[in-house]
């Protein structure tokens, strides 16, 4: 495999990231630090009973308790999350969704799909489905390898543009 193959993905992932930043910033809504939480979180039932806890959403999305610890703590400072305390287990909290973080969701939501279609401009759909199966793929391979919260292996270094939650 051509060694430069892992840079220009690299670079793939920085652009996209910096594309939704910036298309966020657009709407509004350039203060979601961790947009992907909110996703994530829209997909529970809004009964706080069938929200998720924090450990549960770190194992769902392969991302370290304290960093999802840091994320929602900002989260939860922008109104955009609440934590519940678990009705049957008072040492957990339930964490969910906000009618604000919603609201605030769905213009990501707009901003993500803007995104996307710029990323894919003349791309046929068996593209986009081929380069969706490819990621996937390649997702599972780095699983596999160390490349999920489980692995002992460090955490990757910080962006130093990432916007931290100083001003929350």
């Amino acid at each position: 495999m051509d060694e430069r193959s892992g840079i220009i993905f690299h670079q793939l992932l920085r652009a996209h990231r910096n594309a939704h930043m910036t298309a966020l910033a657009q709407r509004g809504v350039g203060d979601i630090g961790s947009p992907h939480l909110l996703v994530a979180l829209s997909h529970y039932p809004d009964d706080p009973a069938q929200a998720p806890t924090q450990k549960e959403l770190a194992d769902r999305l392969h991302i370290a308790p304290p960093t999802i610890a840091a994320s929602l703590k900002c989260l939860e400072r922008q109104g955009y999350v609440a934590r519940r305390t678990d009705e049957r287990d008072s040492r957990r909290n339930r964490i969910s969704i906000t009618r604000k973080g919603r609201d605030v969701l769905d213009l990501g939501m707009e901003a993500f799909q803007q995104v996307d279609n710029a990323m894919f401009r003349g791309f046929t759909s068996e593209e986009v489905a081929l380069v969706q199966a490819f990621h996937r793929r390649m997702l599972e391979n780095l699983y596999q390898i160390g490349g999920g919260k489980d692995a002992d292996c460090p955490p990757p270094p910080a962006i130093p543009h990432e916007r931290k939650c100083d001003p929350c």
